[in-house]
């Protein structure tokens, strides 16, 4: 595991959180979404080296820890969603793509280019994964909880 990579990433979420103007607790608390997606992203890289399961699981992490943090801090979801995503955003692979084809260099360009797509389809599928299923798990916990209390009342 590499602390120095999680560290940078807490941090890295720190400033975002501050440019968006959060304040107090809620700077911790959302920067602790971008720390944890990054955490899970290097633990996945242990067992699945393609980068598109990783930042699969990453996403769909940070996005349960979005769902929960939202409901019990009452902040909304953009808040965690927006400065939990910063480590993730394939900014690199994007960069060498953008290089890569100003230097004629097609090859490495659809490569990189390529990695970012996936990265990006990844992110946006795992959000929308996790948010779907505690919107499932919600009903169900809601709908258990009404059956048991009807069948106190009885």
């Amino acid at each position: 595991m590499n602390w120095i990579q999680l560290i940078g990433s807490f941090f890295g979420s720190v400033g975002f959180a501050m440019m968006f103007h959060l304040e107090g607790l809620s700077v911790l608390w959302t920067s602790l979404g971008g720390g944890m997606a990054w955490f899970v992203y290097l633990l996945i890289g242990n067992y699945y080296p393609f980068y598109g399961i990783q930042f699969l699981y990453a996403s769909i992490a940070l996005g349960f820890y979005t769902e929960i943090m939202a409901k019990y801090t009452k902040m909304p979801r953009t808040a965690y969603i927006a400065v939990g995503i910063i480590p993730l955003i394939p900014g690199f692979a994007l960069y060498h793509a953008m290089y890569c084809f100003l230097q004629k260099n097609m090859t490495d360009g659809k490569s990189y280019a390529w990695e970012a797509v996936v990265t990006s389809t990844a992110i946006a599928a795992g959000l929308l994964i996790a948010m779907e299923l505690y919107k499932i798990l919600r009903k169900v916990s809601i709908r258990w909880r009404l059956a048991k209390e009807l069948e106190n009342n009885k």
